[in-house]
Protein backbone atom coordinates (compact mmCIF):
# COMPACT_ATOMS: atom_id res chain seq x y z
CA UNK A 1 0.00 0.00 0.00
CA UNK A 2 1.53 3.37 -1.16
CA UNK A 3 2.45 5.70 1.56
CA UNK A 4 -0.10 8.88 2.15
CA UNK A 5 1.32 12.51 1.91
CA UNK A 6 0.28 15.63 3.61
CA UNK A 7 0.64 17.30 0.56
CA UNK A 8 -2.38 15.04 -0.68
CA UNK A 9 -4.87 16.74 2.17
CA UNK A 10 -3.73 20.04 1.99
CA UNK A 11 -4.19 20.32 -1.88
CA UNK A 12 -7.64 19.40 -1.41
CA UNK A 13 -8.92 22.00 1.46
CA UNK A 14 -7.18 24.86 -0.41
CA UNK A 15 -9.42 24.07 -3.74
CA UNK A 16 -12.50 23.80 -1.68
CA UNK A 17 -12.36 27.00 0.35
CA UNK A 18 -11.33 29.30 -2.82
CA UNK A 19 -14.40 28.25 -4.36
CA UNK A 20 -16.15 29.38 -1.19
CA UNK A 21 -14.81 32.73 -1.22
CA UNK A 22 -15.62 33.08 -4.87
CA UNK A 23 -19.43 31.92 -4.17
CA UNK A 24 -19.93 34.33 -1.37
CA UNK A 25 -18.18 37.41 -3.25
CA UNK A 26 -20.72 36.84 -6.60
CA UNK A 27 -23.63 36.37 -3.96
CA UNK A 28 -22.53 39.40 -1.97
CA UNK A 29 -22.00 41.43 -5.14
CA UNK A 30 -25.82 40.44 -6.50
CA UNK A 31 -27.29 41.21 -3.26
CA UNK A 32 -25.49 44.76 -3.24
CA UNK A 33 -26.94 45.28 -6.43
CA UNK A 34 -30.42 44.37 -5.74
CA UNK A 35 -30.07 46.76 -2.57
CA UNK A 36 -29.04 49.41 -5.29
CA UNK A 37 -31.96 48.72 -7.30
CA UNK A 38 -34.35 48.89 -4.23
CA UNK A 39 -32.71 51.80 -2.92
CA UNK A 40 -32.81 53.65 -6.18
CA UNK A 41 -37.08 53.41 -5.92
CA UNK A 42 -36.96 54.83 -2.84
CA UNK A 43 -35.30 57.68 -2.38
CA UNK A 44 -31.94 59.41 -4.03
CA UNK A 45 -30.17 60.46 -1.01
CA UNK A 46 -30.21 56.61 0.11
CA UNK A 47 -28.88 56.37 -3.67
CA UNK A 48 -26.32 59.05 -2.98
CA UNK A 49 -25.22 57.09 0.38
CA UNK A 50 -25.95 53.43 -1.96
CA UNK A 51 -23.40 54.96 -4.39
CA UNK A 52 -20.51 55.73 -2.47
CA UNK A 53 -21.37 52.44 -0.76
CA UNK A 54 -21.41 50.72 -4.51
CA UNK A 55 -18.30 52.49 -5.42
CA UNK A 56 -16.87 51.13 -2.26
CA UNK A 57 -18.04 48.14 -2.39
CA UNK A 58 -17.12 47.74 -6.16
CA UNK A 59 -14.01 48.56 -4.74
CA UNK A 60 -13.76 46.26 -2.22
CA UNK A 61 -14.93 44.01 -5.02
CA UNK A 62 -12.06 44.35 -7.56
CA UNK A 63 -9.69 44.31 -3.93
CA UNK A 64 -11.36 40.96 -3.77
CA UNK A 65 -11.36 39.78 -7.54
CA UNK A 66 -7.69 40.62 -7.75
CA UNK A 67 -6.75 38.71 -4.28
CA UNK A 68 -9.33 35.83 -5.11
CA UNK A 69 -7.41 35.60 -8.49
CA UNK A 70 -4.32 35.80 -7.15
CA UNK A 71 -5.58 32.83 -4.94
CA UNK A 72 -6.82 31.12 -7.80
CA UNK A 73 -3.75 31.12 -9.54
CA UNK A 74 -2.17 29.90 -6.47
CA UNK A 75 -4.28 27.19 -6.37
CA UNK A 76 -3.63 26.44 -9.75
CA UNK A 77 0.47 26.41 -9.10
CA UNK A 78 -0.65 24.33 -5.79
CA UNK A 79 -2.89 21.95 -8.08
CA UNK A 80 -0.11 21.50 -10.55
CA UNK A 81 2.67 20.71 -8.10
CA UNK A 82 0.28 17.86 -6.73
CA UNK A 83 -0.26 16.81 -10.04
CA UNK A 84 3.85 16.23 -10.26
CA UNK A 85 4.04 14.96 -6.50
CA UNK A 86 1.59 12.22 -7.31
CA UNK A 87 3.40 11.66 -10.65
CA UNK A 88 6.52 11.24 -8.46
CA UNK A 89 4.54 9.25 -6.60
CA UNK A 90 3.29 6.70 -8.78
CA UNK A 91 6.80 6.54 -10.36
CA UNK A 92 8.41 5.63 -6.07
CA UNK A 93 5.52 3.65 -6.23
CA UNK A 94 6.44 1.72 -9.25
CA UNK A 95 9.96 1.86 -8.13
CA UNK A 96 9.07 0.15 -4.97
CA UNK A 97 7.15 -2.77 -6.38
CA UNK A 98 9.52 -3.40 -8.74
CA UNK A 99 12.42 -3.16 -5.72
CA UNK A 100 10.13 -5.68 -3.75
CA UNK A 101 9.75 -8.04 -7.14
CA UNK A 102 13.40 -7.71 -7.33
CA UNK A 103 13.72 -9.06 -3.52
CA UNK A 104 11.45 -11.73 -4.24
CA UNK A 105 12.88 -12.93 -7.28
CA UNK A 106 16.22 -12.76 -5.05
CA UNK A 107 14.96 -14.56 -2.19
CA UNK A 108 14.11 -17.17 -4.65
CA UNK A 109 17.14 -17.16 -5.60
CA UNK A 110 18.63 -17.29 -2.93
CA UNK A 111 16.68 -20.31 -1.86
CA UNK A 112 18.08 -22.25 -4.92
CA UNK A 113 21.12 -21.23 -4.26
CA UNK A 114 21.20 -22.69 -0.63
CA UNK A 115 19.52 -25.61 -2.08
CA UNK A 116 21.60 -26.30 -4.56
CA UNK A 117 24.62 -25.62 -2.15
CA UNK A 118 22.93 -27.86 0.02
CA UNK A 119 23.22 -30.36 -2.49
CA UNK A 120 26.59 -29.68 -3.67
CA UNK A 121 27.74 -30.00 -0.07
CA UNK A 122 25.83 -33.21 0.01
CA UNK A 123 27.60 -34.22 -3.87
CA UNK A 124 30.95 -32.79 -1.82
CA UNK A 125 30.30 -35.47 1.15
CA UNK A 126 29.69 -38.06 -0.80
CA UNK A 127 32.52 -37.72 -3.04
CA UNK A 128 34.82 -37.73 0.15
CA UNK A 129 32.93 -40.64 1.05
CA UNK A 130 34.08 -42.54 -1.97
CA UNK A 131 37.63 -40.84 -1.91
CA UNK A 132 37.86 -42.48 1.72
CA UNK A 133 36.34 -45.81 0.19
CA UNK A 134 38.43 -45.36 -2.61
CA UNK A 135 41.67 -45.01 -0.21
CA UNK A 136 40.53 -47.75 1.88
CA UNK A 137 40.68 -50.46 -1.12
CA UNK A 138 44.04 -48.88 -2.58
CA UNK A 139 45.03 -49.55 1.26
CA UNK A 140 44.22 -53.34 0.86
CA UNK A 141 45.31 -54.03 -3.08
CA UNK A 142 48.60 -52.96 -1.54
CA UNK A 143 48.86 -54.58 1.70
CA UNK A 144 47.32 -57.77 -0.86
CA UNK A 145 50.53 -56.68 -3.09
CA UNK A 146 52.66 -57.04 -0.46
CA UNK A 147 51.57 -61.02 1.11
CA UNK A 148 52.15 -61.67 -2.76
CA UNK A 149 55.90 -60.19 -2.56
CA UNK A 150 56.35 -61.73 0.57
CA UNK A 151 55.45 -65.22 -0.54
CA UNK A 152 56.99 -65.25 -3.62
CA UNK A 153 60.07 -63.21 -2.85
CA UNK A 154 59.18 -59.65 -4.23
CA UNK A 155 58.18 -60.74 -7.54
CA UNK A 156 55.29 -61.16 -10.36
CA UNK A 157 54.91 -62.02 -14.15
CA UNK A 158 58.03 -63.71 -15.41
CA UNK A 159 59.76 -62.48 -12.45
CA UNK A 160 58.07 -64.95 -10.51
CA UNK A 161 60.41 -68.05 -12.69
CA UNK A 162 64.08 -66.44 -12.20
CA UNK A 163 66.04 -67.78 -9.40
CA UNK A 164 66.75 -65.69 -6.44
CA UNK A 165 70.49 -65.94 -5.22
CA UNK A 166 72.11 -66.42 -2.22
CA UNK A 167 73.38 -62.72 -0.65
CA UNK A 168 74.37 -61.46 2.59
CA UNK A 169 70.71 -60.85 3.77
CA UNK A 170 68.91 -64.34 3.04
CA UNK A 171 72.00 -65.74 4.69
CA UNK A 172 70.65 -64.53 7.75
CA UNK A 173 67.35 -65.98 7.82
CA UNK A 174 69.16 -69.05 8.69
CA UNK A 175 73.11 -68.98 8.67
CA UNK A 176 74.05 -72.21 10.03
CA UNK A 177 72.56 -73.95 6.96
CA UNK A 178 73.58 -70.98 4.32
CA UNK A 179 77.34 -71.60 5.79
CA UNK A 180 76.92 -75.39 5.04
CA UNK A 181 75.49 -75.10 1.39
CA UNK A 182 78.37 -72.28 0.61
CA UNK A 183 80.61 -74.60 1.19
CA UNK A 184 79.11 -77.70 -0.76
CA UNK A 185 76.76 -75.96 -3.59
CA UNK A 186 77.79 -75.93 -7.12
CA UNK A 187 76.49 -72.78 -8.92
CA UNK A 188 74.20 -72.60 -6.44
CA UNK A 189 72.60 -75.76 -6.68
CA UNK A 190 72.94 -79.10 -4.68
CA UNK A 191 71.78 -82.63 -4.70
CA UNK A 192 70.42 -83.85 -1.89
CA UNK A 193 68.58 -86.73 -0.32
CA UNK A 194 66.93 -86.84 3.19
CA UNK A 195 66.78 -89.48 5.35
CA UNK A 196 66.36 -90.84 8.90
CA UNK A 197 68.24 -93.52 10.88
CA UNK A 198 65.66 -96.03 9.47
CA UNK A 199 67.47 -96.01 6.47
CA UNK A 200 71.43 -95.32 7.74
CA UNK A 201 72.22 -98.46 8.80
CA UNK A 202 75.24 -100.25 7.52
CA UNK A 203 74.25 -101.50 3.99
CA UNK A 204 71.27 -100.06 3.99
CA UNK A 205 69.47 -97.47 1.27
CA UNK A 206 71.33 -94.71 1.98
CA UNK A 207 74.40 -96.52 1.83
CA UNK A 208 73.27 -97.44 -1.85
CA UNK A 209 72.67 -93.90 -2.72
CA UNK A 210 76.08 -92.52 -1.19
CA UNK A 211 77.86 -95.14 -3.28
CA UNK A 212 76.15 -94.21 -6.86
CA UNK A 213 76.55 -90.34 -6.24
CA UNK A 214 80.29 -91.08 -5.75
CA UNK A 215 80.28 -94.06 -8.48
CA UNK A 216 78.91 -90.88 -10.99
CA UNK A 217 81.32 -87.89 -10.01
CA UNK A 218 78.20 -86.12 -8.44
CA UNK A 219 80.28 -83.04 -6.19
CA UNK A 220 77.76 -81.61 -4.90
CA UNK A 221 75.82 -84.01 -3.17
CA UNK A 222 74.62 -83.98 0.43
CA UNK A 223 72.63 -85.63 2.86
CA UNK A 224 69.96 -83.60 4.60
CA UNK A 225 70.11 -85.94 7.87
CA UNK A 226 67.21 -86.03 10.32
CA UNK A 227 68.83 -86.95 13.30
CA UNK A 228 73.02 -86.98 14.42
CA UNK A 229 72.97 -90.86 13.51
CA UNK A 230 72.26 -90.63 10.11
CA UNK A 231 74.79 -87.16 9.93
CA UNK A 232 77.52 -89.39 11.35
CA UNK A 233 77.09 -92.67 8.96
CA UNK A 234 76.83 -90.24 5.70
CA UNK A 235 79.80 -87.70 7.16
CA UNK A 236 81.54 -91.34 7.37
CA UNK A 237 81.38 -92.39 3.74
CA UNK A 238 82.75 -88.38 2.67
CA UNK A 239 79.04 -86.74 1.80
CA UNK A 240 78.26 -83.52 3.77
CA UNK A 241 75.58 -83.73 5.61
CA UNK A 242 73.31 -81.12 7.68
CA UNK A 243 71.33 -82.16 10.54
CA UNK A 244 67.68 -80.96 10.87
CA UNK A 245 65.22 -81.56 12.94
CA UNK A 246 61.46 -81.12 11.58
CA UNK A 247 58.63 -82.49 13.58
CA UNK A 248 55.89 -85.42 11.45
CA UNK A 249 52.88 -83.19 11.51
CA UNK A 250 50.03 -85.49 13.24
CA UNK A 251 48.04 -85.00 10.10
CA UNK A 252 50.83 -87.36 8.89
CA UNK A 253 51.58 -89.57 12.12
CA UNK A 254 49.32 -92.32 11.08
CA UNK A 255 50.77 -92.68 7.48
CA UNK A 256 53.36 -94.62 7.98
CA UNK A 257 57.34 -94.03 8.72
CA UNK A 258 58.19 -94.04 4.76
CA UNK A 259 55.19 -91.62 4.09
CA UNK A 260 55.41 -89.16 6.99
CA UNK A 261 59.44 -88.66 6.35
CA UNK A 262 58.60 -88.25 2.87
CA UNK A 263 56.10 -85.49 3.52
CA UNK A 264 58.29 -84.03 5.46
CA UNK A 265 61.01 -83.05 2.86
CA UNK A 266 58.59 -80.19 1.30
CA UNK A 267 59.39 -78.28 4.62
CA UNK A 268 62.78 -78.88 4.28
CA UNK A 269 62.98 -77.68 1.07
CA UNK A 270 61.68 -74.18 2.07
CA UNK A 271 64.42 -73.99 4.10
CA UNK A 272 67.27 -74.02 0.89
CA UNK A 273 64.96 -72.09 -1.68
CA UNK A 274 64.77 -69.40 0.65
CA UNK A 275 68.75 -68.89 0.54
CA UNK A 276 69.06 -68.78 -2.84
CA UNK A 277 70.17 -72.61 -3.49
CA UNK A 278 68.15 -75.00 -5.88
CA UNK A 279 67.88 -78.87 -5.32
CA UNK A 280 67.60 -82.18 -6.62
CA UNK A 281 65.93 -83.63 -4.37
CA UNK A 282 66.50 -87.55 -4.03
CA UNK A 283 64.39 -90.30 -2.49
CA UNK A 284 67.32 -92.69 -0.82
CA UNK A 285 66.28 -95.51 -3.02
CA UNK A 286 67.22 -94.23 -6.51
CA UNK A 287 70.22 -95.21 -7.98
CA UNK A 288 72.29 -92.99 -9.33
CA UNK A 289 74.27 -93.95 -12.52
CA UNK A 290 75.81 -90.53 -14.35
CA UNK A 291 75.75 -86.48 -13.07
CA UNK A 292 72.34 -85.53 -13.26
CA UNK A 293 72.40 -82.12 -13.63
CA UNK A 294 73.94 -82.34 -17.20
CA UNK A 295 70.99 -83.19 -18.15
CA UNK A 296 69.06 -80.03 -16.48
CA UNK A 297 66.86 -77.91 -18.92
CA UNK A 298 66.69 -75.02 -15.96
CA UNK A 299 63.73 -73.51 -18.34
CA UNK A 300 61.15 -74.26 -15.57
CA UNK A 301 60.41 -74.08 -11.77
CA UNK A 302 60.12 -77.47 -11.93
CA UNK A 303 61.77 -80.75 -13.79
CA UNK A 304 60.81 -84.33 -12.76
CA UNK A 305 60.98 -87.38 -12.99
CA UNK A 306 57.63 -89.24 -14.62
CA UNK A 307 55.57 -91.97 -13.38
CA UNK A 308 54.99 -92.64 -17.08
CA UNK A 309 56.17 -95.35 -18.97
CA UNK A 310 56.47 -94.44 -22.70
CA UNK A 311 55.97 -91.45 -24.32
CA UNK A 312 51.83 -91.01 -24.21
CA UNK A 313 51.89 -91.65 -20.64
CA UNK A 314 55.54 -89.47 -19.87
CA UNK A 315 54.18 -86.59 -21.86
CA UNK A 316 50.29 -86.66 -22.67
CA UNK A 317 47.69 -87.75 -24.46
CA UNK A 318 44.37 -87.08 -25.70
CA UNK A 319 42.04 -89.57 -24.26
CA UNK A 320 38.92 -90.49 -26.10
CA UNK A 321 35.68 -91.09 -23.82
CA UNK A 322 32.57 -92.93 -25.80
CA UNK A 323 29.44 -92.66 -25.03
CA UNK A 324 27.06 -93.66 -27.67
CA UNK A 325 24.16 -92.48 -25.64
CA UNK A 326 25.29 -88.89 -26.11
CA UNK A 327 24.35 -89.26 -30.41
CA UNK A 328 26.32 -86.69 -32.41
CA UNK A 329 27.93 -85.50 -29.07
CA UNK A 330 28.98 -89.07 -27.80
CA UNK A 331 33.13 -88.36 -28.25
CA UNK A 332 34.36 -86.45 -24.76
CA UNK A 333 38.03 -85.59 -24.73
CA UNK A 334 40.39 -85.52 -22.23
CA UNK A 335 43.81 -84.88 -21.38
CA UNK A 336 46.34 -87.19 -19.81
CA UNK A 337 49.76 -87.28 -18.49
CA UNK A 338 51.36 -89.51 -15.99
CA UNK A 339 52.10 -87.62 -12.72
CA UNK A 340 55.51 -86.60 -11.59
CA UNK A 341 57.38 -88.87 -9.49
CA UNK A 342 58.18 -87.15 -5.95
CA UNK A 343 61.15 -89.21 -5.63
CA UNK A 344 63.26 -87.43 -8.01
CA UNK A 345 62.84 -83.67 -9.24
CA UNK A 346 64.80 -80.69 -9.45
CA UNK A 347 63.42 -77.43 -7.82
CA UNK A 348 65.14 -73.89 -8.54
CA UNK A 349 64.92 -71.58 -6.13
CA UNK A 350 62.32 -69.21 -7.55
CA UNK A 351 59.50 -67.48 -6.25
CA UNK A 352 56.76 -69.50 -8.11
CA UNK A 353 58.24 -72.85 -6.63
CA UNK A 354 58.42 -71.21 -3.51
CA UNK A 355 54.83 -70.80 -3.89
CA UNK A 356 54.33 -74.56 -4.65
CA UNK A 357 55.96 -75.41 -1.75
CA UNK A 358 53.98 -73.43 0.36
CA UNK A 359 50.63 -74.90 -0.95
CA UNK A 360 51.87 -78.29 -0.76
CA UNK A 361 53.30 -77.72 3.27
CA UNK A 362 49.53 -76.45 3.60
CA UNK A 363 47.99 -79.50 2.33
CA UNK A 364 50.50 -81.93 3.17
CA UNK A 365 50.37 -81.17 6.54
CA UNK A 366 46.27 -80.11 7.66
CA UNK A 367 44.67 -83.07 5.75
CA UNK A 368 46.86 -86.08 5.41
CA UNK A 369 47.07 -86.99 2.01
CA UNK A 370 49.49 -88.80 -0.09
CA UNK A 371 52.36 -86.08 -0.71
CA UNK A 372 52.57 -87.29 -3.93
CA UNK A 373 49.35 -86.78 -5.00
CA UNK A 374 48.82 -83.37 -3.26
CA UNK A 375 52.49 -82.57 -4.88
CA UNK A 376 51.15 -82.82 -8.48
CA UNK A 377 47.51 -81.53 -7.63
CA UNK A 378 49.31 -78.30 -6.97
CA UNK A 379 51.26 -78.68 -9.96
CA UNK A 380 48.55 -79.40 -12.32
CA UNK A 381 45.10 -78.29 -11.51
CA UNK A 382 43.94 -75.31 -13.10
CA UNK A 383 42.29 -72.39 -11.33
CA UNK A 384 38.96 -73.27 -10.46
CA UNK A 385 36.00 -72.70 -7.85
CA UNK A 386 37.75 -75.00 -5.34
CA UNK A 387 41.49 -74.93 -6.50
CA UNK A 388 44.04 -71.49 -7.31
CA UNK A 389 46.75 -72.44 -9.48
CA UNK A 390 50.61 -71.31 -8.22
CA UNK A 391 51.43 -70.92 -11.80
CA UNK A 392 54.84 -72.93 -11.91
CA UNK A 393 56.29 -73.94 -15.16
CA UNK A 394 57.28 -77.84 -15.60
CA UNK A 395 59.42 -79.65 -17.18
CA UNK A 396 59.01 -83.71 -17.65
CA UNK A 397 62.24 -85.14 -17.46
CA UNK A 398 63.49 -87.82 -20.45
CA UNK A 399 61.80 -91.15 -18.89
CA UNK A 400 64.66 -93.21 -20.53
CA UNK A 401 67.24 -91.42 -18.71
CA UNK A 402 65.73 -91.11 -15.55
CA UNK A 403 63.85 -94.01 -15.10
CA UNK A 404 61.00 -95.12 -12.79
CA UNK A 405 60.97 -98.64 -11.64
CA UNK A 406 58.52 -99.95 -14.70
CA UNK A 407 60.75 -98.45 -17.08
CA UNK A 408 63.52 -100.86 -15.59
CA UNK A 409 61.51 -103.71 -14.92
CA UNK A 410 58.72 -103.91 -17.37
CA UNK A 411 59.94 -102.23 -20.15
CA UNK A 412 64.04 -103.06 -19.79
CA UNK A 413 63.69 -106.48 -17.89
CA UNK A 414 66.79 -108.11 -19.61
CA UNK A 415 68.95 -103.98 -19.42
CA UNK A 416 72.28 -104.75 -17.29
CA UNK A 417 73.61 -102.08 -15.06
CA UNK A 418 76.47 -101.80 -17.91
CA UNK A 419 74.36 -100.76 -20.85
CA UNK A 420 72.00 -98.71 -18.41
CA UNK A 421 74.32 -96.63 -17.08
CA UNK A 422 75.53 -95.84 -20.75
CA UNK A 423 72.31 -94.27 -21.28
CA UNK A 424 70.31 -94.12 -18.30
CA UNK A 425 70.98 -91.32 -15.62
CA UNK A 426 69.25 -92.63 -12.81
CA UNK A 427 66.70 -95.64 -11.79
CA UNK A 428 64.11 -96.49 -9.60
CA UNK A 429 64.80 -99.24 -7.59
Amino acid sequence: MAPRHSGDRGGGGNDGGMRTRIVSALLFGTVIGLLLSIGSLKMSKMQREAAAAINAAREQAAKTETSLKAELDKAGATETATAELKRQLSQVEDQLRKAEADRDAARREAGAAKASSSKAAQAAEELAKRKDEAERLKGEVAEWRDKAKAVSGGKSGEERHEPLLPSRERDELDPELAAFLRKVAVNNEVFAAMSNANYASPGGMLDTWMEGVQRAGVKNAIVIALDSVTRQNAESKGIPAHEIHVEIPKAQAGNGDNHAVSAMKFRVLRKFLRLGYSVFLSDVDIVVLQNPFKFLKRDSDIEGMTDGFDNATAYGYNDVLDDASMGWARYAHSMRVFVFNSGLFYIRSTPAAMDLLNRVVEVVENTGGWDQAIFNEAIYFPSSPQHEDVHVKRRVLDYLNFMNSKVRWAQCPHCTSENIAAGQVVTDQ
